[in-house]
Order: C-alpha cells, then structure tokens, then sequence
C-alpha cells in the first residue's frame, strides 16, 4: 500500500519539476558546460572525478559534478566530497527528493550535457536525469519515459560498479565521434 502512494507521490513531483528543454545528441564542438553525477560508492570514484576534470579542461568544458553519499557516515567520519555538491541520505524527503538547496543549479542552470555515472535506477537520480534543463542526456541505467538520449551500461557478465571509468571513456569516444 505505501510504496503504490509513494510512487503516486513521485510521480506529481516528477511531472512538476520535469525538464522541457527539447533534448538530442549534440557535437562536442556545441558543448560548453556539463553536470556530471557520481556515486561516492563507486570503485575509485575519486579517480572517475579526477578523469572527468582532465577531460573538461582538456576540451575546454564547465564540469560541475555532483556527489551521491547514501552510506553510513558515524558521527566523527566525514565526507569525501564537497558537503555543498554532496547529497547525502538523509537530506532526501520522504519519497526520495533530494533538497533543493543541492540540486538548485542542476534543475534551473541550463546545461549542454548531463552525465549519470550511477548504475541504478532509484528515485533520487531518476529525478535528476529528468528534471536537469540539459540539452544531451547520458545514463547508465534508462528509466520508464527515455530520460536519456544514451545510456551506455557495463558489460552484464561482469560487475557494473567496476567498469565506471571504463564507461567514462567510451562516452569520451562516442562524444569526439558526433558530428
């Protein structure tokens, strides 16, 4: 019973804050910002986060990456991340909205390019790839209403989490390829 009112729930918030902007693969050569969202839980994702940055200042690109920290923080651990660009656990509301003193850029900032490199389909990062106002969309998990204009995904037979860097280059590749 919770979880048919829950989505009934996520689905007014998803259709109220969802991006209009008309989306489609564009050119590197038209990209000038990226939003970039990483999973704090990701193998080596410090090393993901260093990659994408040499990316960006070696093309020339705006890169703001954004951080999802959902494990169990003590009270004397702290955040590997920036605490502003950082969503953690507990700053989700009831159905899984993150807050928007986090989001604010990534939802009314227009962007050329959103990147998801988190492999999994929950509410907090399917509302992210729907709502950002960007104008190519990549995943690596799609969501019910094609959010994204690629998703690109690990291979099956192995652990997705490890291939995160490996997923980068290829989209690094497809990117240079889009004319």
């Amino acid at each position: 019973m919770f979880e048919s009112i829950l989505k009934i729930f996520q689905r007014k918030r998803l259709a109220k804050f969802a991006s209009n902007v008309p989306t489609g693969l564009l050119p590197l050569s038209d990209i000038s910002s990226v939003n970039v969202v990483i999973d704090v839980e990701e193998p080596g994702f410090d090393k993901l986060k260093d990659d994408i940055l040499a990316w960006g200042k070696q093309v020339g690109l705006k890169v703001n990456i954004y951080f999802f920290d959902f494990r169990k923080i003590s009270k004397d651990e702290l955040l590997l991340t920036s605490i502003q660009t950082t969503i953690i656990k507990k700053e989700l509301d009831w159905i899984g909205m993150p807050e928007f003193s986090k989001i604010g850029n990534l939802l009314y900032e227009q962007s050329d390019l959103f990147i998801s490199m988190v492999d999994n389909g929950d509410f907090p990062i399917e509302f992210l790839s729907k709502c950002a106002k960007a104008r190519f969309k990549i995943g690596r998990c799609g969501f019910p209403g094609h959010s994204y204009d690629m998703v690109i995904s690990g291979n099956p037979t192995e652990d997705l989490r490890s291939d995160a860097r490996h997923i980068f280059a290829a989209i690094k590749e497809f990117l240079t390829k889009i004319r």
